[in-house]
């Protein structure tokens, strides 16, 4: 199923993104074979009716004379020469021996022959030995007394944004206006965020993205890959990095933690503590207890906090300062 049924005429794909630039184009013959064209004329040859067999009605075969180096030729017309690879041939499927040595050319450059003693099948799917540019495809079968037949010719180049044998490949291009490479997919402007290769259709391994894969994935939460097209991190950030988009900038002195929302401790020498965990990585200052983020209190030798029993103290000395005054004055 190619989607040629939900197409127009000539174009093939499932987003119909396959045309066949010979169909209706001008075309000619070195002879024919008689003298009514409507019968083998060779406009018949892409008049769109692809069919092996020649005897079909109405006729739709190109056929020359038996003639030397019969020759058949096809203008396409195209407003910019197009790089040809795949071509199609329907001939007939009796007196396959006719086609016995038969050549495809690209303008003057040879796409693909066979040898003298070998043809064509009656449905040739034929890929050039190397891309080829040109306005014109030529058959011809070499030597003296020989027949050509062309019951349908279709000539494949993919449209604007599409590449491969099957135009079933998405260009993927870093400039919007850039037409990849119909044979290659190569991108002159370079390959869209998210992807590298020649052909730009390789994912970006994981832990990087942007253009060719340039940039490296920041600190994403649960040690996950970044997106590959524009490096953001789908779950946030680690702990110990800010939400950024990009968690690449660490939380600032003084805070920790998933987002950075947690304060540190009472560090030694008032360092700041590890960003993820808000542990002190010296310890803790005098007066805090090494319980890992340095955020209680140590207590006194009754086991109550030091700040308690101070406080304690403070108030027992004004009371009993008070007392004194009041009994002696």
């Amino acid at each position: 199923m190619d989607g040629q049924d939900m197409c127009q005429e000539g174009w093939f794909g499932p987003c119909c993104q396959k045309q066949n630039i010979a169909l209706r184009r001008s075309s000619s013959q070195s002879s024919t074979l008689t003298n009514f064209p409507n019968l083998y004329g060779a406009a018949l040859g892409v008049d769109g009716r692809a069919t092996t067999n020649v005897y079909s009605s109405p006729r739709t075969c190109a056929h020359t004379k038996k003639e030397t180096n019969p020759t058949w030729t096809v203008n396409l017309n195209t407003s910019v020469p197009e790089k040809i690879q795949h071509i199609r041939l329907y001939l007939r499927d009796d007196l396959q021996e006719r086609s016995n040595g038969m050549e495809i050319l690209v303008g003057s450059q040879m796409c693909y022959n066979w040898s003298s003693t070998e043809h064509p099948p009656p449905i040739a799917n034929v890929t050039c030995r190397q891309p080829l540019t040109g306005t014109t495809v030529t058959i011809r079968i070499p030597g003296q007394l020989k027949y050509l037949t062309l019951c349908e010719v279709q000539i494949f180049v993919c449209s604007n944004g599409w590449f491969s044998k099957d135009c079933d490949k998405y260009c993927r291009c870093l400039n919007s206006t850039d037409v990849c490479d119909k044979i290659s997919g190569h991108c002159s402007s370079g390959c869209f965020p998210g992807y590298h290769g020649t052909d730009c259709q390789t994912g970006c391994p994981d832990g990087s993205y942007g253009s060719n894969c340039s940039f490296q994935c920041g600190n994403c939460l649960s040690g996950v890959s970044c997106d590959k097209t524009n490096g953001t991190c789908p779950g946030g950030c680690a702990a110990g990095w800010q939400s950024d988009t990009t968690c690449l900038q660490a939380c600032p002195d003084g805070s920790y933690g998933i987002n950075c929302s947690s304060r540190c401790g009472n560090c030694l020498d008032g360092v700041s503590c590890d960003k993820a965990l808000g542990t002190c990585p010296g310890g803790c200052a005098a007066g805090w207890m090494n319980d890992g983020t340095c955020l209680q209190q140590k207590c006194s030798g009754w086991g109550i906090p030091v700040t308690a029993v101070l406080g304690v103290l403070l108030i027992c000395t004004v009371t009993g300062g008070t007392i004194y005054i009041r009994r002696y004055s």
